[in-house]
């Protein structure tokens, strides 16, 4: 094997060998890339093989673009003509971006890039040089970190946050498929009287269990969130009126009907809850209102109750100020 003299600094360069720099190229943990002005990849390391899972020799000669989704791919070649037209500042080089690549086998890859223009291109065009590192756990701790943002810990569902978030989403597709939407607000009953009983650790391990007693009551594409200390939304797509009322119900059974066991002791642990479901001329906080509204009322009429409205012909809430009530037995009766 060759020997080198060691590297060092001074006024010129020329003791930092070609063999030096490839080996330093071709050990490095992070993607290095030339590419000329063409996009044509000229050069890449053992790192840009790994990431991508081509071998270099399928990588070199080949314009980069091969890497990238279709409509990424065009706006980057438009870029890169446009930088070359006008040999202003690019938007581009020298800043670090996100987005995703295509592997070898198809799959995408979240990956980080910073490119630059390199000097000394022999016949006078340039060339760009880029690190690009895969991206994936920067990515999954992000994702995490939302996913946490939007969750409640204690019940085990969505926050007022991650519910809102989903709520606007539901509603838009509502808005476009032309289907019907309702929302039920879930109010524990004297939340306050179990805190001062049992103490706050007890109505912890109320909220902690709420799912559970509420069972198979929901579908999956149903929305449940905790929007407030004991208030709770669930959201119901493609669900009129009446079916949300008969919905409550059954969450208002069911939690009637579940043994929460606190210092020993069960404590029981029921519910009021008020229906809406989404007008022509709704957004997503008069349906909140409505709902909340109906809430209080079946907390007025007794607790422990569900308060909806009449339903028209058309499957559509009328504005009739009467309203209809589940009372405790499951039975509907004019409140």
């Amino acid at each position: 094997m060759r020997q080198h003299g060691p590297i060092e600094m001074s006024d010129s360069t020329e003791i930092i060998t070609a063999e030096v720099m490839s080996a330093l190229f071709d050990r490095a943990t992070v993607s290095a890339w030339i590419i000329d002005a063409d996009e044509t990849i000229l050069l890449a390391n053992d790192a840009a093989a790994e990431l991508t899972g081509y071998a270099i020799e399928e990588l070199t000669g080949q314009p980069v673009s091969m890497l990238m989704p279709p409509e990424l791919g065009a706006s980057h070649a438009e870029h890169i003509h446009s930088f070359l037209a006008r040999r202003g500042r690019s938007s581009i080089l020298g800043q670090v971006r996100e987005f995703e690549i295509l592997r070898k086998d198809g799959s995408a890859v979240d990956i980080e890039l910073k490119a630059f223009e390199l000097p000394g291109a022999p016949d006078g065009r340039p060339l760009f040089g880029a690190f690009i590192s895969d991206n994936t756990a920067h990515k999954n701790v992000e994702a995490e970190m939302a996913r946490m943002a939007r969750k409640d810990y204690l019940a085990g569902c969505l926050n007022r946050l991650g519910f809102m978030e989903r709520a606007h989403e539901e509603l838009s597709r509502a808005r476009r498929s032309g289907r019907m939407l309702s929302l039920i607000v879930m109010d524990i009953d004297r939340f306050k009287r179990i805190n001062d009983s049992q103490g706050h650790q007890g109505g912890d391990k109320v909220l902690s269990e709420l799912l559970v007693a509420l069972g198979d009551t929901l579908r999956l594409h149903d929305v449940f969130g905790r929007v407030g200390g004991e208030e709770f939304f669930i959201l119901l797509p493609e669900t009129d009126i009446s079916e949300a009322a008969l919905v409550a119900e059954r969450l208002r059974r069911a939690l009637e009907q579940h043994a929460f066991i606190c210092n020993g002791r069960t404590v029981p642990v029921t519910a009021s809850f008020g229906c809406a479901s989404l007008r022509a001329d709704d957004d997503l906080d008069r349906l909140i209102q409505r709902a909340d509204r109906r809430m209080y009322l079946a907390k007025n009429a007794g607790r422990n109750r569900v308060v909806a409205v009449d339903v028209a012909a058309a499957g559509q809430e009328t504005e009739s100020p009467e309203r209809h009530s589940v009372n405790r037995s499951g039975t509907r009766s004019r409140s």
